[in-house]
C-alpha cells in the first residue's frame, strides 16, 4: 500500500457524526412509515371488509361484558353469544328503527329547513355592520354545509348495496366475535414469546374495557342529549322536533366536532322557524345542557375508560373522514382510543430484550431498531405477493387453467383411487376420471347457459318488483333488499355477458384446465417428488406432509361445498315448482354456483327466490318461501357450513365470511370462489412453512402428524355446545 493510499480518509470520516445518527434513524422510521402506508392501502382495497370488521369489532367491544358475565355462571360460548347477540340486535334494531322512522322520511324537509335558516341568517348578516370579509367567510361555510349534507345524503342513497354488504357481512362478524373473540386473540398470539403474548394480551384486556366503556358512555349522552334537546325544541315550538334530536343524537359520537356541527344545525332551524330570539334562549339551554353533562355527568359515565386528548381527536376525526366517509367518522375515536391502550406494551415489547448489540448511548432506540426491520422485511414480503397477484390478473389464460387443473385434480383424486382399486391402470384411471368431470362440466355449463341467458333479465326484474312491494308493505324498510338485490342482478348481467361474449377465450381455459387435470392426475406424485428431491433432507418429511394436506383440503373443500350447493339448490328447487313460482330452474342453477361463496351466495340466492315469490305468488307461497328461506339460512349459516369449512379447510366461520368480499376486491368474482379453499391451504401449511423458514435447528420441527393437528386445532374454532 502506498502512501497516499495508507492517508486516504475513510468514508465514515468523510461523513458527519450527526448525518450518519439520523440516517439510521431516518432509514428505520421511513421503512416503519412506507409498511403503515401500504397496510393502510390494503384495508381500502377491501374498505367492505375492513368497515365490517371495525364495526363488527366496535359492537362486539361495547356488549363484551355481558357475554363474558354470563360465561361466568356457566353458560356456554355459543349460548352466552347467541343470548346478548340477540338482545344488543334488538336494541340497534329498535334505534335504527326510530331513527329511519324519525329522519328519513323528513330528508328533503330538513334541507329545505337547513337552506331556510342559512337564508336567514344572510338576511341578518346583510342588516348588520359586519365587515364584508366575515359575511363572505360565513356564506361559504353555510353554502360548504349544506352542499355536505346534501353530498352525503345522495352517497348514501346511491350506495345502498355497499351498505348492506357492510350491514349484513358486520351482524355474522358481531356474533362470531362474542363468541370466539378471545380465541382469535389467543391465535394470533400464538407464535410470540410468552412474556410478550402476556403483556399484549394483558393491555389487549384494559383497551377492550376502555373502548366498550367509552361506547357505552357515548351511547348514554348522545341518546340524554337527544331527548333534552328534543324537549327544548318543541317548548319553543320548532319544527322537525325528532329529526333534529335524531341529528343531535348521531352527532354526539363524533367528539368535540360533532356536538358543535348538531348544534349549529339546530340553530340554524330555529333563527328560520322560530325567530333570533328563540334561537339564542336554545342556544342558552344547550349550553347549560353541555355544562351539566360535563361537570356531573360525563366523569361517572366515562369512568376508568380511555381518555383521548383533543388535540388527537381533533386530528383523527378529518382523517378517518378522509379515509372512511361516514364510516370512517365514526369509528375513528375508537380505533384510536384501542391504539392508545396498547401503544405502551407494543412499545415495551420491541424494546426488552438483550441490548449486546447496541452500543451504549445509541440514538436509535432498540424498539424503533427492531420496528425497522420488521417492517422492511414486511415490505418485501408484501410486495413479492403483490407481484404473484399482478402476474396472475396480468396473464389469466395460464393461471386460471392451473387454478382450476390443480383444484379439479384434487377434487379427482379420490375417484382416480377408486378406480385404481378396482383394477385400473394409473393411467386409465386418471383419463377416466377426467372424462367424466369434463361431461359432467360441459353439462352444467350449458345449462347454466341456456338457462341463465335467456331469463336472467325478466328474473331480476321480477326479483326487483318483489323488493318493492315488500317495501310499499315495510313502509320502506325493504330498501336494503332492493339495493342488494340491483347490486347482485348487475354482477348477474356482467358475468353472463362476459362468458357469452368471450365464449372462446372460456372455451379454451376449460380445454387447458381439462388437460392439465389429466396430467395432475397421471404425473403429479411424479412432479411432486421431483421438487421434494430438491429440499433439503432433513425438512423433507415435513414439506410433503404440508403439501398431502393441502391437496386434501383443496379436494375435501370442493367435495363437501359442492355437497352443500347441490343439496339447497334441489330443495329450493322443488318447493317452488310445488308452489307454481316462476324461474325455479335458473334460479336453482344460480343457487349451485351461489353455493361456492360461502354464507353470502346462500343467503343472496335465497333471497332472489323469495322476493321473485313475493312479486308472483299468494301470500301462502309468500309465507311458505319465507319459512324455508329463514330455515335454511339459519340451518346452513349455524350447523352445516361452520362443520364442513372447521373440518374440512380448518377455518373459522368469520374468517371465510371477511375473506369472500375482500377476495371479490382483488380478483372480482373468481376470487370470491377461490379465496376460500386458498386460505383453506395455507391454514393447513403454514406452520410447516414457517418452521421449514426457520434457521434453527431442523430437529426441532415437529413431526408432520403433530404439524397438521396444531394447524387444524389453532385455526378451527367452529361453535360447539
Amino acid at each position: 500500500m502506498t502512501d497516499t493510499e495508507s492517508a486516504r480518509p475513510e468514508a465514515s470520516d468523510l461523513v458527519p457524526g450527526w448525518l450518519i445518527r439520523l440516517a439510521a434513524v431516518g432509514w428505520r422510521v421511513l421503512v416503519a412509515i412506507a409498511l403503515g402506508l401500504v397496510l393502510l392501502r390494503i384495508l381500502l382495497i377491501v374498505s367492505t371488509v375492513t368497515a365490517s370488521i371495525l364495526i363488527a369489532g366496535i359492537i362486539a367491544a361495547t356488549f363484551a361484558p355481558f357475554v363474558l358475565r354470563l360465561r361466568d355462571r356457566g353458560w356456554s360460548r355459543i349460548k352466552a353469544a347467541a343470548a346478548v347477540f340477540v338482545a344488543a340486535g334488538a336494541v340497534i334494531l329498535a334505534i335504527i328503527g326510530v331513527i329511519a322512522i324519525a329522519f328519513l322520511p323528513y330528508i328533503s324537509d330538513f334541507l329545505d329547513a337547513i337552506r331556510s335558516g342559512v337564508a336567514a341568517i344572510q338576511r341578518l348578516l346583510a342588516d348588520a355592520t359586519i365587515p364584508p370579509e366575515v359575511g363572505t367567510a360565513i356564506d361559504q361555510a353555510s353554502t360548504t354545509l349544506t352542499t355536505w349534507l346534501s353530498g352525503a345524503a345522495s352517497d348514501a342513497a346511491g350506495n345502498v348495496g355497499t351498505v348492506a354488504t357492510i350491514a349484513i357481512l358486520a351482524t355474522f362478524l358481531t356474533f362470531f366475535f362474542m363468541m370466539d373473540g378471545d380465541k382469535a386473540w389467543v391465535w394470533a398470539l400464538s407464535l410470540a414469546n410468552t412474556w410478550r403474548r402476556d403483556a399484549i394480551t394483558s393491555s389487549g384486556h384494559v383497551a377492550l374495557e376502555r373502548v366498550g366503556g367509552y361506547l357505552r358512555g357515548t351511547a348514554i349522552i348522545a341518546a340524554l342529549d337527544g331527548v333534552a334537546v328534543g324537549l327544548f325544541m318543541f317548548v319553543l315550538g320548532m319544527p322537525l322536533v325528532a329529526p333534529l334530536a335524531v341529528i343531535v343524537f348521531l352527532g354526539r359520537f363524533i367528539p368535540y366536532v360533532g356536538g358543535l356541527v348538531t348544534t349549529a344545525l339546530v340553530l340554524i332551524v330555529a333563527v328560520a322557524s322560530v325567530g333570533t330570539t328563540a334561537a339564542l334562549i336554545l342556544l342558552v339551554l344547550i349550553g347549560i345542557l353541555t355544562f351539566v353533562q360535563g361537570k356531573f355527568l360525563a366523569p361517572v359515565i366515562y369512568h376508568k375508560t380511555v381518555h383521548i386528548h383533543p388535540a388527537i381527536a381533533l386530528l383523527a376525526l378529518p382523517a378517518g373522514a378522509a379515509l372512511g366517509g361516514i364510516v370512517g367518522l365514526f369509528v375513528a375515536i375508537p380505533v384510536v382510543a384501542f391504539v392508545l391502550a396498547v401503544w405502551s406494551s407494543v412499545i415495551e415489547i420491541l424494546g426488552v430484550g438483550p441490548q449486546t448489540e447496541y452500543e451504549r448511548g445509541s440514538l436509535v432506540p432498540i424498539w424503533l431498531d427492531r420496528l425497522g426491520q420488521v417492517s422492511w422485511r414486511a415490505l418485501i414480503v408484501i410486495a413479492l405477493l403483490a407481484l404473484f397477484i399482478a402476474a396472475a390478473v396480468q396473464v389469466p389464460i395460464v393461471v386460471l387453467p392451473l387454478v382450476l387443473g390443480v383444484v379439479l385434480a384434487a377434487t379427482l383424486a379420490p375417484l382416480q383411487a377408486r378406480l385404481v382399486r378396482r383394477g385400473w391402470s394409473h393411467n386409465r384411471a386418471a383419463l377416466g376420471a377426467t372424462l367424466g368431470a369434463t361431461l359432467g362440466v360441459i353439462v352444467i355449463v350449458g345449462l347454466t347457459l341456456v338457462s341463465l341467458a335467456g331469463p336472467a333479465s325478466d328474473m331480476i326484474n321480477t326479483a326487483i318488483a318483489g323488493s318493492g312491494v315488500a317495501n310499499e308493505n315495510l313502509d320502506g324498510f325493504a330498501g336494503v333488499a332492493v339495493g342488494v338485490v340491483q347490486t347482485f342482478g348487475l354482477g348477474i348481467f356482467g358475468t353472463i355477458a362476459g362468458v357469452l361474449s368471450g365464449i372462446a377465450g372460456f372455451g379454451l381455459v376449460l380445454l387447458l384446465a381439462v388437460l392439465l387435470t389429466f396430467y395432475f392426475l397421471r404425473d403429479g406424485d411424479g412432479f411432486w417428488h421431483g421438487f421434494l428431491d430438491r429440499v433439503e433432507p432433513a425438512r423433507r418429511t415435513h414439506v410433503d406432509a404440508a403439501g398431502r394436506r393441502a391437496f386434501d383440503v383443496l379436494g375435501g373443500y370442493m367435495v363437501g361445498t359442492g355437497a352443500i350447493s347441490i343439496f339447497g339448490a334441489a330443495t329450493q328447487f322443488l318447493i317452488m315448482v310445488i308452489l307454481g313460482i316462476p324461474f325455479a330452474l335458473p334460479l336453482a342453477i344460480l343457487a349451485v354456483f351461489g353455493g361456492f361463496i360461502p354464507y353470502i351466495g346462500s343467503f343472496v340466492t335465497t333471497a332472489l327466490a323469495f322476493l321473485v315469490t313475493v312479486a308472483t305468488g299468494s301470500p301462502t307461497d309468500i309465507a311458505i318461501m319465507a319459512i324455508f328461506t329463514v330455515v335454511f339460512n339459519i340451518v346452513q349459516g349455524n350447523f352445516v357450513a361452520p362443520i364442513v369449512y372447521s373440518r374440512v379447510v380448518s377455518l373459522h366461520p368469520a374468517v371465510v365470511l371477511a375473506a369472500i368480499p375482500a377476495g371479490a376486491a382483488v380478483a372480482g368474482v373468481i376470487g370470491m370462489f377461490l379465496v376460500v379453499p386458498f386460505l383453506g391451504v395455507v391454514a393447513a401449511v403454514w406452520r410447516t412453512v414457517l418452521r421449514v423458514l426457520d434457521t434453527g435447528p431442523v430437529d426441532a420441527l415437529e413431526p408432520p402428524e403433530e404439524t397438521a393437528v396444531a394447524s387444524e386445532t389453532a385455526l378451527s374454532t367452529a361453535p360447539t355446545g
